[in-house]
């Protein structure tokens, strides 16, 4: 949570015009009406402005802290940051809390000697200037202790292993059980990465509190479920997504870790090659525009920053998803549930009823789906809607083997974004293996794409007869290689040896 004594320098009553505020609107990053609802249930609420925008989607807890930082840095030392970076032992020796960064600072406290620290931490932040503000000797102990606990609380296993993946910034825990052990995995940057070993008897009591926590029946040990909780973590709720899936020697039990942290970028910080292309597409008032990709290749991220380019109080945006893995402010979202009858067809036909501008769904699985997304376009909806294809033509082709004719698409298909993520060079160590990256080579992950903008009936309908006027996702990918972002092992990794066929000449 933010310091209050912060706040109270950043955050107003609703009836004036709060530093924060209007701060947020000169970086451009909400909009004059987005403060103004914000303040409406800070009126109602008494919380704070910038936990109610972080909360409500409009901005992420880093460009809160960003933004106390350029209104009042001396003031930021309320706040707290947990790091996988620095081993604990060094911060307890030291006697020092880590407050905050940006791109350039640390932020940190210390007890100790500030050139001691300095000297210390340098290895882990050899990007980053120190800056040493007043330390509340209070709090020195609780930070120390939750950070040790992230590794050695045993009393609360789930949310030692959860934390530690958060910190680690993995997307999944797996937790597979054998014959006299257990593994876990953590998937990060889209790799799944052994983290420990376990005896059995601690697996049990592990998927026992899971399984509590996710509302699911402890008892049932044969078939599959389904369940979630929420979890507090630095300042931000994260949304955990559980699935347990029976084994020959126990369930199987994945969790999938929300953080609304990781989808807030907005377009342009994607990566996203031609993004101005599916921008053209998003922004008409009707029609239908398509991501596309297979499990894992960001289209959830790419949607939710759509969605937050949207005017989400001056127009009715209706999703159907399934589940529901982000929750954004000011969106109608609707949890699929096939057990109930509530398909997304039928969610889209509700959606007609309910006075949509923009209509979302999660998946185009069928011909009747596919259908009412189609009627949606033609009465003056626009629709965005995910496909599992690999290329532009083969979303055409997908929707043709689902049962839709051509003549259906040709006036109403607006955009077709195709995506997949590869992993980018650490820029420390240039995929040598380094500190910062902890000897893996890669410190993150961007789109490769593809993307295509229609203007009329007659550009679709070339696309119909197999023309190709932008790049392929492959000489995206290679195109990545040539600026040194990322290199050919992870190419070949993520598509095949086969990528190597259009390896361009020269490189």
């Amino acid at each position: 949570m933010l310091n209050p004594e912060v706040e109270a320098q950043t955050d107003a009553t609703p009836s004036s015009r709060p530093l924060l505020g209007d701060h947020l609107i000169q970086k451009g990053w909400i909009r004059p009406e987005a403060l103004e609802v914000a303040l409406a249930e800070q009126a109602v609420t008494q919380e704070r402005l910038g936990a109610i925008l972080v909360r409500s989607g409009f901005i992420t807890r880093a460009m809160l802290v960003e933004a106390i930082l350029a209104i009042s840095p001396d003031r930021i030392y309320g706040e707290e940051l947990y790091t996988p970076r620095v081993p604990v032992k060094l911060l307890e020796d030291t006697r020092t809390l880590l407050v905050a960064e940006d791109r350039k600072t640390l932020y940190l406290g210390t007890l100790s000697s500030e050139a001691l620290v300095r000297t210390a931490l340098a290895p882990y932040f050899p990007d980053r200037q120190f800056r040493f503000v007043p330390l509340q000797t209070d709090k020195i102990d609780d930070y120390l202790v939750r950070l040790r606990g992230l590794q050695t609380d045993e009393s609360n296993l789930v949310e030692r292993f959860i934390r530690s993946a958060l910190l680690a910034g993995a997307s999944d825990i797996h937790i597979v059980p054998k014959t006299e052990s257990y593994s876990v995995f953590f998937r990060i940057l889209g790799v799944l990465e052994h983290y420990q070993e376990g005896q059995m008897e601690e697996y049990l009591t592990l998927t026992a509190r899971i399984k509590d926590l996710a509302r699911m029946d402890i008892a049932e040990r044969r078939l599959p479920q389904d369940g979630g909780f929420q979890m507090e973590f630095s300042g931000r709720y994260v949304d955990l997504r559980v699935a347990t899936l029976p084994g020959v020697d126990g369930e199987v039990v994945v969790i999938r870790l929300l953080d609304p942290d990781n989808v807030r970028p907005s377009l342009s910080d994607l990566g996203i090659t031609r993004v101005d292309e599916w921008r053209r597409g998003v922004s008409l008032p009707d029609g239908l525009c398509l991501i596309c990709g297979p499990t894992g290749s960001g289209k959830t991220s790419t949607l939710n920053a759509t969605v937050r380019e949207q005017d989400r109080l001056g127009r009715a945006i209706y999703t159907a998803e399934d589940p529901v893995e982000y929750r954004q402010a000011y969106v109608r979202q609707i949890n699929i549930n096939p057990a109930i009858g509530l398909d997304f067809n039928r969610a889209l036909r509700a959606f007609m009823r309910a006075d949509p501008n923009i209509i979302i769904l999660g998946e185009i699985r069928d011909l009747e789906t596919a259908q009412m997304a189609i009627r949606a376009a033609e009465t003056g909806h626009l629709v965005i809607a995910t496909l599992h294809t690999e290329t532009i033509h083969g979303a055409f082709n997908r929707l043709k083997d689902i049962g839709l004719n051509e003549y259906e698409m040709r006036y109403l298909l607006r955009a077709v974004l195709v995506q997949r993520l590869v992993r980018t060079l650490c820029p420390d160590c240039r995929g040598k293996g380094c500190l910062h990256c902890n000897g893996k080579g890669y410190a993150g992950r961007t789109p490769v794409s593809e993307c295509a903008y229609f203007a009329d009936e007659k550009e679709v309908q070339r696309m119909f007869d197999g023309e190709r006027w932008w790049p392929t996702m492959r000489e995206d990918a290679w195109s990545l290689v040539q600026a040194g972002k990322t290199d050919e092992k992870e190419l070949i990794r993520v598509f095949g040896p086969e990528i190597l066929h259009s390896k361009p000449t020269g490189l």
